[in-house]
């Protein structure tokens, strides 16, 4: 499903560009987060927040002889996006190349993938430039990784556009879901997997009428 690209939006459709990654690692989570207001800490959310330490202060400046800004702010008139990139490299030859820090070790999360490349996509429309890959720069490994801005990742961050909006229009919190992932979420204890999921029983029988 496309956005809808034809039209102006309100401020409450507008969507902040951290809940592709939230809705993408769990669509209750972004709920949770994005529509109920919802946070809590744990060590990695607050791992992430202060590896992000060096790049939260929004300043211009040059690195290695590339022009740099943090903390851009960053906007899509045409998708209904908002938010802010983390680093953006402007090299004197070639196009922007936008870098997002991630807590943890090196290792592919489409999340992550898709919020770079919906940053990507903001800056192309505001710059009228042509952005063919950005980087994501793993704390814990302390090194980047390059991610290809391809037309199958756009495809993915423009269905969870779609998706996000239509959950966001209707309020609605999605059912939970229990899993491995939920060992990571610092909301499992507002959301309950455990106790709210259906059992694993119910799950497989659906799995296997619907899947």
């Amino acid at each position: 499903m496309e956005p809808d690209t034809g039209r102006e939006w309100a401020e409450d459709e507008v969507i902040a560009i951290s809940a592709l990654s939230h809705y993408l690692y769990c669509p209750r989570q972004y709920a949770l987060i994005h529509i109920e207001g919802v946070f809590i800490d744990n060590h990695l959310t607050v791992g992430g927040s202060m590896g992000h330490s060096t790049v939260d202060r929004g300043r211009e400046y040059a690195e290695r002889g590339i022009a740099c800004e943090s903390s851009m702010r960053v906007y899509s008139d045409r998708l209904g996006l908002s938010g802010i990139a983390d680093l953006v490299e402007f090299p004197e030859e070639g196009p922007p190349f936008p870098v997002e820090y991630k807590h943890g070790r090196i290792k592919s999360w489409m999340n992550h993938e898709v919020q770079l490349c919906a940053i990507a996509l903001c800056i192309e429309e505001m710059l009228g430039v042509s952005i063919p890959a950005g980087s994501i720069y793993h704390i814990g490994s302390r090194r980047r990784r390059k991610v290809e801005l391809g037309e199958a990742l756009r495809r993915v961050t423009c269905a969870a556009i779609a998706e996000i909006r239509a959950l966001q229009t209707r309020r609605e919190l999605p059912a939970p879901v229990f899993g491995a992932i939920c060992r990571r979420c610092s909301l499992k204890p507002a959301c309950q997997p455990e106790a709210l999921a259906p059992p694993a029983e119910e799950l497989y029988q659906a799995a296997a009428l619907y899947g």
